[in-house]
């Protein structure tokens, strides 16, 4: 009843703020999906850090892109605040948990602080918009992410055309979160070898060090496609996988998105509220295990994952 008052209010501009590192910023789209899908006629505006850029621009579903500095100065930022001002927006959802919604005039607005503390951080986004319009809607698309032609045909020609690969992303920001690269090259070669699977490896720049010793040895049959894709083309390489070996990192979340099922390291960070959150996801912890274990481990939780 409560989702149905607010759905006839009348909601024109909406301002959606979200964050600035990829994988959190991937955790608030499901927010953004259903914004989309409650208010189909609204013109939304997008805050977003610099990282994020790509993921929005070009999206029809953005009336507007407006990118976040955090390291500007403050007479920047408040140049920046003023500019905010003129909009009349009528529904603030504010996913970084600032004051900036009291800033900004409008008639509805998220509040700095609320929900639960024990949820993933995907769930306590969303209940952070259930907070201001009551129960959520079915979400039929995803809007967050619309590749273009040309990205979805940039995609279609890296991988020459395969769908049904499985997708490795032995990268990650920080090394903490990064499974051995001998435990990648051994997943590689028993999916090569063993399985007969084509493989597709991603990361960005900053991954490609990495990347390069994990394939030093692998036999072919591997697409490297590492810094070679946009955000929104490597979503659309993430939407031809069937399957993905990754380590705690954005592209474990944009995996998720896309529903794929997952087998995730994890180091030190709690995959209680940051984990791979598709429908058939599998965690393994390589910092807790035994080591000589954890290869064994991935190589059947994927197993299982493929033989379904």
């Amino acid at each position: 009843m409560f989702f149905t008052s607010f759905k006839n209010k009348k909601i024109d501009r909406i301002l959606f703020i979200s964050l600035s590192n990829v994988g959190d910023i991937v955790l608030t789209f499901p927010v953004f999906d259903a914004l989309c899908e409650m208010f189909p006629s609204a013109r939304i505006s997008v805050v977003v850090g610099p990282k994020g850029r790509s993921f929005f621009e070009g999206n029809p579903h953005v009336d507007e892109l407006i990118i976040y500095n955090k390291h500007a100065s403050w007479p920047e930022q408040w140049q920046w605040l003023q500019k905010l001002r003129v909009h009349s927006f009528d529904l603030i959802v504010d996913l970084r948990n600032s004051f900036l919604p009291f800033l900004i005039k409008a008639r509805h607005r998220t509040w700095p602080v609320f929900g639960r503390a024990k949820v993933h951080m995907k769930e306590k986004h969303l209940e952070r918009l259930k907070s201001i319009v009551g129960a959520l809607p079915t979400v039929h698309h995803r809007y967050a992410i619309t590749p273009s032609k040309a990205d979805q045909g940039t995609a279609r020609h890296l991988l020459m055309g395969m769908t049904d690969l499985v997708l490795i992303a032995p990268g990650a920001a920080d090394h903490r979160k990064r499974w051995s690269e001998e435990g990648f090259l051994k997943v590689i070669t028993f999916l090569v070898k063993e399985r007969g699977q084509k493989v597709v490896v991603v990361g960005d720049l900053k991954d490609k060090a990495v990347i390069t010793r994990v394939l030093k040895e692998v036999p072919s049959g591997v697409f490297n496609l590492c810094a070679m894709t946009s955000l929104t083309e490597l979503a659309c390489v993430v939407d031809r996988c069937k399957a993905a070996v990754v380590n705690d990192s954005g592209v474990m979340h944009l995996c998720s998105y896309y529903n794929i099922p997952t087998v995730t390291l994890f180091g030190p960070t709690d995959p209680f509220f940051y984990g791979p959150w598709s429908k058939e996801s599998r965690v393994v912890r390589f910092n807790i295990e035994d080591p000589g274990a954890v290869t064994e481990k991935v190589i059947h939780e994927l197993d299982e994952v493929l033989k379904r």
